[in-house]
């Protein structure tokens, strides 16, 4: 009987430290392997002028527009430290370890298909630009942005 009950205490004890392996792991995964800065303030006008641009742009060619932001986003993100990624996949995966509500904005954008409607290419245009906005506003020190209201895209 003494043998079986030691026996119990150690598989817990094993139980208990592959646990602790595994949470250690697990948690070690969830932070980037990057460290993410604001963006420098000498590109804060250009962005917000892009920004701006592509709004405009919206009416006569709204894909192109979406596929001006999905880029403008990538170059401020790559300014701002994330790794440069082939995949749009891998992006997504970094910025979920930063902010996941720069990733769901970013998602948003990827969710185009060759067939979308109008609206749902300026839903991913105003994602995109709202990610954008965000990673502006986030800037810290090194970006002086001012607030300003959420334009809307019209629809």
């Amino acid at each position: 009987m003494n043998g079986i009950l030691w026996m119990i205490v150690i598989a817990i004890a094993v139980i208990l430290l592959v646990a602790i392996i595994v949470r250690g792991i697990s948690s070690r995964r969830s932070r980037p392997a990057f460290e993410v800065r604001g963006l420098p303030a000498s590109y804060v006008g250009a962005y917000q002028a892009r920004m701006t641009e592509l709004q405009a742009m919206f009416v006569d060619h709204p894909r192109e527009a979406v596929a001006g932001a999905k880029q403008l986003v990538d170059d401020m993100t790559m300014r701002m430290g994330y790794p440069t990624r082939m995949t749009d996949g891998e992006r997504l995966s970094d910025m979920a370890s930063v902010d996941n509500g720069h990733a769901d904005r970013y998602k948003v954008g990827l969710g185009l298909k060759a067939e979308s409607t109008t609206e749902e290419m300026r839903r991913a245009l105003q994602s995109y630009l709202d990610l954008a906005r965000d990673l502006l506003s986030r800037g810290g020190a090194d970006s002086a942005v001012e607030e300003r209201g959420r334009p809307e895209i019209a629809g």
